[in-house]
């Protein structure tokens, strides 16, 4: 916890608020704040207070009541301390402006690392998680670019785009932040353990909900509006009609953020709600310098060709073979047959563009660009 223009003594209270998140949505909190003026004016409020404030709501006074301990979150208050975790409340002057502004703001936000400085432009990069390698290429591809040149990638750490559009951040040199669903001492899912700890020396993990709180279905909604809360624009690489990142996509544009969505495949399932936004009116995205120009991000500021590879000598056939790849899957026979290239030479072509890093070969004989 940092002191800003509250006091320590009104951190608390906001502590003591926001360690609730989990139990009472930051609807009714923010609510309990007009009604109350503070988080110590909830603390210190009869029980006749709070049931007038929430008549239909004894759950949510019932809990307030029964977490009236500040000892409690005294012990908490050590424990973060001990973890590395910042708290910040939205009185706070470092709590993002951006955040701040949207329907029913957090309380307050924990995060580990080191947290953005407000005036660097961010820009989510959002997806399925269950996703193709077109997917999670372009996210990437959009990813280390942007974070190149300056830009703060945000996204989910969750499994496919999310956690692609992090390594592109990194990989690019720049910035990144996670929204969690769940306290950010816990690691969800758990194989993204490294990239947590990458993230953390790159940028910070962020939740809205205490250390302890672990991930639940019902949090991840909520942790959405945060993704798109603390940029400007997000990004859809990859998505179907059915998809949730939609319902971020409707949290962004309830709150004036930019949309820009990648074009896909007519016949991919994973691409149908990506190309409705784009029937819908959001920005089609081709490349970086297309989200960079919508935001109106001077690009003479910026070496835009910062994330392309070096130009390499191909022979003909090699060439010829190279330009029929593409960020969708090309089969083999399908590949030989396009190419016009005899199968045994193929295999030598193809094996020789993986190993100068220009394909990529999938399961199934497929392959694509690299």
């Amino acid at each position: 916890m940092e002191r800003g223009h509250s006091t320590m003594h009104d951190d608390i209270y906001m502590l003591w608020l926001s360690s609730l998140t989990h139990k009472i949505a930051a609807r009714k909190l923010n609510f309990l704040l007009e009604v109350f003026g503070t988080a110590r004016a909830i603390f210190n409020a009869t029980e006749e207070e709070l049931q007038s404030a929430l008549p239909q709501a004894h759950h949510a006074y019932d809990t307030i009541i029964k977490a009236r301990d500040l000892d409690v979150i005294e012990k908490l208050l050590a424990k973060m301390e001990t973890q590395g975790i910042v708290y910040i409340s939205r009185n706070h002057e470092r709590f993002p402006a951006l955040l701040k502004e949207i329907p029913d703001p957090p309380v307050g936000i924990f995060f580990i690392g080191t947290l953005p400085a407000d005036d660097m432009e961010k820009v989510a990069i959002i997806g399925s998680r269950k996703c193709s390698e077109y997917g999670l290429l372009t996210a990437r591809l959009l990813a280390k670019p942007l974070a190149a040149v300056g830009i703060v990638i945000v996204s989910g750490m969750a499994r496919g785009v999310d956690s692609m559009a992090h390594r592109g951040a990194l990989q690019g040199g720049g910035k990144t932040i996670a929204v969690l669903g769940c306290g950010v001492d816990i690691c969800y899912p758990a194989e993204n353990r490294q990239l947590m700890k990458d993230i953390i020396n790159s940028g910070c993990i962020i939740s809205e909900y205490a250390p302890g709180v672990r991930p639940a279905p019902a949090y991840f909604p909520a942790r959405n509006r945060i993704i798109s809360g603390l940029c400007r624009a997000i990004v859809v690489t990859e998505a179907g009609l059915k998809s949730g990142t939609l319902i971020t996509v409707d949290q962004a544009q309830d709150q004036g953020r930019e949309v820009f969505a990648v074009p896909g495949n007519i016949s991919s399932k994973l691409s149908g709600g990506t190309n409705q936004l784009i029937r819908d009116g959001a920005f089609p995205v081709s490349n970086h310098n297309d989200i960079l120009s919508v935001l109106g991000i001077d690009l003479k500021q910026y070496d835009t060709e910062v994330a392309e590879k070096p130009k390499i000598q191909l022979a003909p056939d090699e060439k010829r073979v190279y330009d029929n790849l593409s960020l969708e899957p090309i089969s083999f026979d399908m590949l030989a047959d396009v190419a016009a290239v005899e199968i045994g030479k193929l295999h030598l072509i193809c094996t020789g563009l993986e190993l100068k890093g220009l394909a990529k070969k999938l399961p199934g004989s497929r392959y694509i660009r690299n």
